[in-house]
């Protein structure tokens, strides 16, 4: 089974090597001086270190493959929700495959519940023809389908909708990005993998950045691979930086987590932080640690 997990995941970082091309043209990454790094004594209190798990077991969530109505079409996710879970609502994950791929074949790759475990619903959706739309800046169509899935889920399970975060891979990633651009108080936060910030929106930022109308902060964690040439690595540099001006942070100023990898804008506005993770021997696909470090990222809003 192991073999063939691995079988799949190399599979699916070929093909998203593949659709990868499309994103070379939206390079919006500008060279500046590198933060100054401030070393945080303690305990971070954006990004601690995981405390230790048991082990998860599979087979103590539910899964469900769910057919909705979202922008004219019909739409397909996977849904997994905790068996005997807690009354009390719990957090909605949107975890969003790359190019190539789908949402059986992401989570069979990726499944989050190894990080949230029973705490979290979790919804998996399909792109239309293995990809998603992230052109489309005016009633996007995939946009409409993810707030679609967030109503359905909450019309079953009880979810907290002041925490649902999106975590995409690639043009998954792109659209998590995205999302948070166009449909202000949607997402609580998001986490994109070898993605890359939104591009050719309606409007401007003063410093020229992509803006949606009514834009609002999201808590952001950026990861990348050093070694990703399937998106650039500076692509993911930029999405940490745009959200850093998005959120009002200090640009100039990270600090250290409890991760090497990973550092922290300093000076957000509050419950809206800013993280980046440069992992070096990391190509085009989700760091090991990735799935932790974005629960936990979450899990401290």
């Amino acid at each position: 089974m192991r073999k063939q997990t691995l079988a799949l995941a190399a599979v699916l970082v070929i093909l998203a090597g593949l659709g990868a091309y499309r994103f070379g043209a939206h390079r919006l990454f500008r060279k500046t001086p590198e933060p100054r790094v401030v070393p945080v004594a303690g305990e971070s209190r954006v990004l601690p270190v995981a405390p230790a798990q048991p082990a998860f077991v599979r087979g103590s969530l539910e899964t469900t493959t769910r057919t909705i109505q979202a922008a004219g079409r019909t739409r397909r996710y996977v849904e997994l929700v905790p068996r005997g879970r807690a009354v009390d609502p719990l957090p909605l994950v949107l975890v969003l495959h790359g190019d190539g791929g789908d949402a059986a074949g992401f989570h069979a790759a990726f499944p989050f519940e190894a990080a949230s475990g029973d705490g979290a619903v979790l919804a998996y959706p399909d792109g239309v023809g293995h990809t998603w739309d992230l052109e489309t800046t005016d009633q996007n169509p995939d946009v409409a389908f993810l707030a679609a899935v967030v109503d359905d889920v909450a019309g079953r399970s009880a979810i907290d909708r002041d925490r649902v975060y999106a975590v995409g891979y690639s043009s998954g990633g792109f659209l998590a990005n995205v999302t948070a651009c166009q449909r202000p108080g949607l997402l609580r936060a998001i986490s994109s993998s070898a993605g890359g910030a939104p591009y050719n929106q309606r409007e401007s930022w003063p410093n020229g950045y992509p803006r949606c109308p009514g834009q609002k902060p999201v808590a952001t964690i950026a990861l990348h691979g050093r070694r990703d040439f399937g998106v650039s690595f500076d692509s993911g540099k930029f999405t940490a930086m745009y959200w850093a001006y998005v959120n009002g942070c200090n640009e100039g100023e990270v600090e250290t987590t409890g991760y090497p990898e990973c550092h922290a804008y300093t000076g957000c506005n509050p419950g809206r932080p800013v993280v980046f993770c440069d992992i070096a021997s990391l190509g085009h696909w989700v760091w090991d640690r990735g799935a932790v470090a974005s629960w936990t990222f979450f899990n401290k809003l």
